[in-house]
């Protein structure tokens, strides 16, 4: 099989290209596809939005769409919608990200729900003792990392690691701070900030810690926790978005449902930690790998052809 992308950045550490670069490398070595120019390809993959007009059957895959109403979410959603409306199949990364499409672009004659997963090869290939020095041999460790902006609700994650874990615990913060993020980092010798990391050391990092915290509000489905719980984490999480769909072993704190109307994204509530409703949740489950998640893709676009 021929593939043909749109808006792929091979090159690009972020969620959406990063997953891309996995997923690709993986349907290149199983299933034997190979990327190719428009002209030659059996079929088209497209992340998030079209640069060109498509010429073959296309498969969208959708990282999810705007809404904050701090900014032009219609403006933003453009080309975003025309790309849906004109896929021949989409790929959601959750059922939340697939209610939400729906609610906001509606139903799309060929939709696919495929959860984002990891590559276990890698992460077994992390150095365990990579973080030794720096967090100390014998500490436990939480961590979280994120691209971070308010909804990330970095502060949250502090909170309840403050709250909630041994009093002897480190919380290990990877990813590079904004200016709101880094007026919240409190003076305490217990929280760690680490900056970026490349992947296999962010790797390294899940290996070593204990619990990876992830309170983001409305997120769909982000890789750090999908890796972190590969890794071997414990996840807490808030059960807003997608990311409880992805949780096999971890704790998921309640919050009020949204509505899927336009929300000032970059201004969550704060969870009142008293009041949730906390629910560990152990599913007796394989960790989703990446090989099966490239035959699921690999599936999809073999019906378009």
């Amino acid at each position: 099989m021929k593939i043909f992308t749109h808006n792929f950045n091979p090159n690009s550490n972020s969620g959406p290209n990063k997953f891309t670069r996995t997923l690709l490398n993986r349907m290149t070595r199983d299933q034997k596809v190979s990327i190719c120019i428009q002209e030659k390809a059996d079929v088209e993959f497209c992340l998030i939005q079209q640069h060109v007009r498509k010429v073959k059957p296309m498969v969208l895959r959708l990282d999810g769409i705007w809404f904050n109403s701090d900014q032009d979410y219609v403006q933003q959603n453009m080309p975003i919608r025309y790309a849906y409306e004109n896929a021949d199949a989409v790929v959601f990364q959750s059922e939340f990200n697939k209610k939400l499409t729906k609610h906001w672009f509606g139903e799309h004659k060929n939709s696919h729900v495929i959860h984002n997963a990891a590559d276990l090869n890698l992460i077994k290939a992390a150095n365990l003792n990579y973080w030794d020095k720096k967090l100390g041999k014998d500490a436990e460790v939480w961590s979280c990392a994120s691209s971070w902006r308010p909804h990330k609700r970095l502060n949250e994650n502090i909170r309840y690691f403050l709250e909630f874990a041994p009093k002897d615990a480190i919380l290990a913060i990877a990813g590079t701070l904004g200016m709101d993020d880094a007026k919240i980092i409190p003076n305490n010798k217990r929280i760690v900030l680490l900056g970026e990391l490349d992947y296999m050391s962010l790797l390294s990092l899940y290996k070593r810690s204990s619990t990876f915290v992830h309170l983001a509000y409305l997120d769909h489905c982000p890789n750090v926790v999908v890796d972190a719980q590969a890794a071997g984490c414990k996840i807490v999480c808030s059960s807003t978005g997608g990311t409880k769909e992805i949780v096999s072993n971890g704790i998921v704190i309640y919050e009020k449902e949204w509505d899927f109307k336009p929300i000032k994204l970059y201004n969550p509530p704060a969870i009142n930690f008293s009041e949730s409703f906390r629910k560990t949740m152990i599913k007796e489950e394989s960790k989703p790998s990446i090989v099966n998640c490239s035959k699921e893709y690999y599936n999809v676009m073999k019906e378009l052809i």
